[in-house]
């Protein structure tokens, strides 16, 4: 089976393209960005396609031939223009959408998010509790969860997958990558918690997540029309989350707990130095308050009863791994 992987050269993409490698599939994988191309090389993809979404030509050309589409392509960002997401996250998904059943892929496997679902009032939330997405990046993912299901009566055989927060080795740019490195340096998310820290947070280490992708591929007998959420199991407090990382990187926890409204004050000017400088860290933004502030804790039941998916992953051994990385590389001490 040939498999069109966009956004195949990013944190996730590199992942699920490893994956369907392992298990054999001819993986077809699209990049925007000159030179990305050699990065799908070194996975071993065979046929590196660029591709951009606001581009009809460049969509219709990567998907001639191939027999399923996993389109984890967005417009990632928390503090980005809401006209870019719409056209890349809304338009963009028709777009391809369109141009796979047209061209005869037998699958579509749509990457949302469970911002798509947002903050949760009575934890943890499934596949039927109704949206309530924060921010607009969410708000896009879902108005393209919503394109690709009305698609369906057309006849497009799609799979929708709500990972949760991502993490894990290869991600330099997240909330996850900043949070760490933040703490590890001693920055200020290693002196403040906002609140009582016990708010609720999921989390999926990439491998997992990519195997959801898998799984929904290789299921299309009971996944195809359906919405299936990707974590870990269980959700943590930021108070469990402060205490892993003092277990693995060996910095005490923050010893101040200051006020929602406190909080967004300091952080008036953390906002306006990284906006000057041209930065998108989400930590840095006030509304990152009103992020920490609610629960988002989901649950994976349906894909574990439906896909037999289970998480090998959890949050310590996937940080330790992830920690590890860093490290490595030089992004911490």
């Amino acid at each position: 089976m040939k498999v069109l992987v966009t956004g195949a050269s990013g944190f996730l993409g590199s992942y699920v393209v490893r994956s369907l490698l392992e298990r054999g599939y001819d993986v077809v994988g699209t990049y925007r960005t000159p030179g990305k191309d050699r990065v799908l090389l070194e996975l071993g993809v065979k046929t590196a396609v660029r591709m951009d979404l606001l581009d009809p030509q460049s969509v219709r050309q990567a998907v001639r031939g191939v027999d399923a589409v996993i389109h984890l392509a967005a417009y990632y960002t928390f503090v980005g223009r809401k006209d870019m997401y719409r056209k890349v996250n809304v338009e963009g998904t028709k777009l391809l959408a369109e141009a796979a059943l047209k061209s005869g892929a037998g699958r579509f496997i749509y990457c949302s998010s469970t911002e798509a679902m947002g903050p949760v009032d009575n934890p943890p939330a499934d596949e039927s509790t109704p949206p309530n997405p924060q921010f607009e990046y969410g708000r896009s993912k879902l108005e393209a969860e919503r394109v690709v299901a009305s698609m369906g009566s057309a006849g497009l055989k799609y799979t929708i997958i709500r990972p949760s927060g991502l993490y894990g080795p290869g991600n330099l740019d997240d909330i996850s990558y900043w949070f760490i490195t933040s703490f590890a340096r001693g920055g200020i998310y290693s002196k403040f918690m906002v609140g009582g820290g016990l708010n609720l947070i999921q989390f999926v280490h990439a491998r997992d997540a990519a195997r959801g992708f898998l799984l929904a591929l290789e299921k299309s007998d009971v996944s195809t029309g359906q919405t299936y959420i990707v974590s870990e199991d269980r959700a943590y407090t930021y108070v469990e989350v402060y205490r892993i990382l003092r277990e693995l990187i060996g910095r005490d926890p923050p010893k101040h707990s200051i006020p929602p409204w406190l909080a967004k004050t300091l952080l008036t000017f953390a906002e306006i130095y990284d906006r000057l400088r041209g930065g998108e860290n989400f930590l840095y933004r006030r509304v990152v308050v009103d992020a920490v502030t609610k629960h988002r804790a989901y649950s994976i039941r349906k894909a574990m009863r439906e896909l037999n998916y289970y998480p090998t992953y959890d949050l310590r051994s996937g940080l330790r791994e992830t920690i590890e990385w860093y490290r490595s590389i030089g992004e911490i001490p």
